[in-house]
């Protein structure tokens, strides 16, 4: 667990958390180069994130024989199942809406699906953070844009154009986690769609 403002109260502490979280990823690549190079182990370092905004309890905690300064909360909690949330959708660096919204412009994001997470009822928009301004190249900016066209077809129940929309993502991108995803999502969809009344919301019932 890493948090961002306390003790020290930052402003931008969204954006750091952010900030943070696209630099452990660049190191990770390099640190897996030192590992396949030195042959240090047949298994390759990959961290998965989830970053939340909130309020939360910050102080000491535990008793006098085992003290630690960390943080309790729902807001913390949500972080957590955040983390997890990463294996469904193929992706690394998860934000919760309230993230995004705090972080401001800096970064690019993708916009996924409004979830449930397990011990939370409330849905939270759920944000890939993909890098930051400036610093993708235009097949990746082109590949998220499609995307969003793919997953605005999807909202609209325009199955078939949805499965278009991904399936050209993947045709530049094959090891794009989100496009396929939400492309065998559609076609499922495509065979057996939701029931009318469903608001759209995702209910994930494992951490």
């Amino acid at each position: 667990i890493a948090f961002f403002g306390a003790p020290t109260v930052f402003g931008d502490h969204a954006a750091r958390a952010c900030a943070a979280a696209l630099q452990m990823k660049q190191a990770e690549v390099l640190l897996n180069e030192l590992i396949k190079e030195q042959q240090l182990s047949k298994y390759l370092l990959q961290t998965r994130i989830g970053i939340n905004t909130g309020d939360m309890v910050v102080g000491n905690m535990g008793t006098a024989r085992k003290m630690d300064y960390t943080i309790m909360g729902n807001a913390v909690n949500l972080a957590a199942r955040l983390e997890g949330v990463n294996k469904r959708y193929g992706t690394w660096n998860l934000i919760s809406d309230t993230t995004f919204a705090a972080a401001g412009a800096d970064f690019v994001t993708r916009r996924l699906d409004r979830v449930r997470v397990v011990g939370i009822n409330t849905p939270v928009q759920l944000y890939e953070l993909v890098g930051k301004q400036g610093q993708l190249d235009e097949t990746m900016l082109s590949c998220l844009q499609i995307f969003e066209d793919g997953l605005q077809a999807s909202e609209q129940r325009d199955w078939k154009q949805a499965v278009k929309a991904f399936g050209e993502v993947l045709a530049i991108k094959p090891d794009d986690g989100p496009a396929s995803y939400y492309l065998e999502r559609c076609r499922g969809f495509e065979k057996k769609p939701p029931q009318d009344g469903w608001d759209g919301v995702f209910n994930l019932t494992e951490k």
